[in-house]
């Protein structure tokens, strides 16, 4: 099959042949291994020419199902022929070909449902428009624009980006995300408009719920590739626009995709729907118009933090941990931060705004009456606080202590090496510059005296559970030691709502007990905000907070280490009662104070008797 062979079957096509010619196929074949055949291809402009029209008939005539066949061998010959030839994807972006392209996918893609010819087509389709623009800037340009800000017709699906990655088809999906990762790879211009525009924000919408839904299906290759698109706008310093693009503000509409057809998840992977479990009073048409019209329903109240805001707390969160690891593994001297100085400072920001609505959220658990918040506002408020203490119990750690491998080694020198080629102590790595501003920006956005007061609060709301060893694990208040299997109970009770917040206060004594490592001006903030209290108040065994007694005792060590005021302030406590815990009244031992010393006394009760 020659190049005059394929103009001569396009001719005919142009003449009104529908039937499928099977040289159509050996073409785009032969155009998938033979570099010199594109060449040859390309350089015919009726090739390119005949194409358009033939695409611009389908697109003014209106997609007819016998030409689904034809129409998948075209977009192959298109996708191979543009295959790493800049010169050929200039041609066909001349002819108008990735117009007719996109628009030909959109009526595609709302009439699929399900039939694998039009997928195998919408395939075809997405791969060439990728191929068009692949190491082509112009191509770039003008596509990504035609996606997201002015399409080729008004009738052409305006968020087509998105309605593609919601497609039932992981090929599909694939290739829409990188299409997508190509056009904003390094370049502010295109990410810019992927933010500023509505498709891009739905886009982005769409793709953060994609990769939720995939993320535990491990052959869906398609959640790697979208956190590898989020990666890289995260660390060219866009989280903080991504993470203003997906939030709900009053009068939005809903930008999300449905799924086309039913089974795109399989049943053998159920993936928790937050959503539907959002408990709320159902009421009849007639009732909510009245009460429309009244006012009282014209200001729903805004959810604290949306699901999309919080699987974006997870890429980063993974992105910061990643790099921590990577820092301990290493003996290099100095690394690049996880992210940038402003990135901190808004995840500062973020945290002080979410801890203010996690203080809000627990004043009000104890309130009568049914649950004051919807299961899904506090399973994503939980989730969010609890991302953003573990960015920054790893942002606020540097390993000082590692030791540089290559100078730990003992040399043959006579004078200064051992005989028996035994290592040496070696140098300790210094911190680095960017690791230090890095902590003054987390302490001057007050994160410490934000994480002081919401631990404050999550200690009086937050009923410490304890339970002896042999017992169900359960408190006197009903909520499990192992609460994290209750985590998405209804909020019609107090265990209920507490069970969100499992774990909370160990996850601030972590964070705070990093921070106040080797910081003097830490250590005075924690004492300047009347933290030091509350911070010795968590030595104890919570099974609500696995290791929170270990947490803070090291947390107490690093606060009071090197800092005489805070060692004077804990000098002056005085014990109050003495208070039995669980454990020891299993082991049949009674804790008291002593009358004269004032310090804590441990002694057997006899009358319970001996086992």
């Amino acid at each position: 099959m020659s190049a005059s062979d394929l103009a001569a079957v396009l001719l005919d096509l142009a003449n009104g042949r529908t039937e499928t010619d099977p040289r159509l196929e050996a073409v785009a074949k032969r155009l998938q291994t033979d570099a010199d055949f594109r060449v040859e291809v390309g350089d015919m402009k009726s090739v390119w020419t005949d194409l358009s029209d033939l695409l611009a008939k389908v697109v003014s005539n209106g997609l007819n199902p016998e030409q689904v066949e034809q129409l998948m061998f075209l977009f192959r010959i298109v996708r191979n022929t543009a295959a790493n030839a800049p010169l050929n994807q200039d041609r066909a972006r001349v002819a108008g070909i990735p117009g007719r392209i996109q628009e030909i996918v959109s009526q595609a893609a709302h009439t699929h449902y399900g039939n694998m010819e039009y997928i195998m087509m919408l395939r075809a389709g997405v791969q060439a428009l990728s191929n068009l623009l692949t190491g082509n800037e112009a191509s770039k340009n003008w596509i990504w624009k035609s996606l997201l800000v002015q399409g080729p017709s008004p009738s052409c699906d305006h968020n087509l980006l998105s309605t593609l990655a919601a497609v039932e088809d992981e090929t599909i999906v694939l290739s829409t995300v990188l299409l997508c990762y190509n056009c904003v790879y390094k370049s502010p211009e295109r990410s810019q408009t992927l933010l500023s525009t509505s498709p891009g924000r739905n886009l982005i919408r769409q793709l953060l719920n994609e990769s939720q839904a995939t993320s535990s299906l491990e052959e869906r290759k398609s959640f790697e590739m979208i956190y590898t698109f989020f990666n890289h706008l995260i660390g060219q310093d866009y989280f903080q626009q991504l993470f203003d693009a997906v939030a709900i503000h009053e009068g939005d509409e809903d930008g999300s995709i449905r799924y086309h057809g039913e089974g795109f998840h399989k049943e053998e992977h159920p993936l928790p729907n937050i959503q539907g479990l959002r408990i709320e009073e159902i009421k009849d048409e007639d009732e909510d118009s009245t009460s429309t019209e009244s006012g009282s329903s014209k200001n729903p109240r805004q959810p604290y933090i949306c699901p999309e805001q919080v699987i974006l707390l997870k890429f980063i969160d993974s992105r910061v941990y990643t790099h921590h690891q990577q820092q301990q593994d290493s003996d290099v001297d100095q690394h690049e931060p996880a992210v940038s100085l402003e990135t901190v400072g808004f995840l500062t920001e973020v945290f002080g705004n979410v801890s203010k609505l996690t203080i809000q959220v627990l004043q009000t658990l104890d309130l009568p009456g049914v649950g004051q918040h919807s299961v899904e506002d506090l399973s994503n408020l939980s989730a969010a606080v609890t991302l953003l203490l573990g960015c920054f119990s790893h942002l606020c750690l540097y390993d000082d202590g590692q030791i540089d491998g290559a100078s730990a080694v003992g040399t043959n020198d006579d004078n200064h090496g051992d005989v028996d080629g035994a290592e040496k102590p070696g140098r300790l790595l210094p911190v680095p510059d960017w690791f230090k501003a890095q902590h003054m920006a987390i302490v001057k956005g007050e994160l410490v005296e934000n994480a002081i007061e919401l631990l404050r609060q999550a200690d009086k709301s937050l009923a410490r559970v304890t339970k002896p060893a042999t017992s169900q694990p359960t408190s006197n208040n009903g909520v499990g030691a192992n609460s994290d299997s209750t985590l998405l109970s209804n909020t019609s009770t107090l265990e209920g709502q507490q069970s969100f917040f499992v774990g909370l206060k160990r996850d601030i004594v972590r964070v705070v007990g990093n921070l106040a490592y080797c910081s003097r001006h830490v250590q005075d903030r924690i004492r300047a905000c009347n933290g030091l209290i509350v911070m010795l108040s968590q030595c104890n065994i919570d099974d609500a907070n696995p290791y929170l007694r270990e947490y803070a005792i090291l947390a107490m060590k690093n606060i009071l280490t090197g800092n005489a005021e805070n060692q004077a302030l804990i000098e002056e406590l005085q014990p109050i009662e003495a208070v039995d815990h669980p454990a020891l009244q299993e082991a049949r031992v009674t804790a008291r104070l002593d009358a004269k010393t004032g310090r804590p006394v441990l002694s057997q009760d006899k009358r319970r008797g001996t086992k």
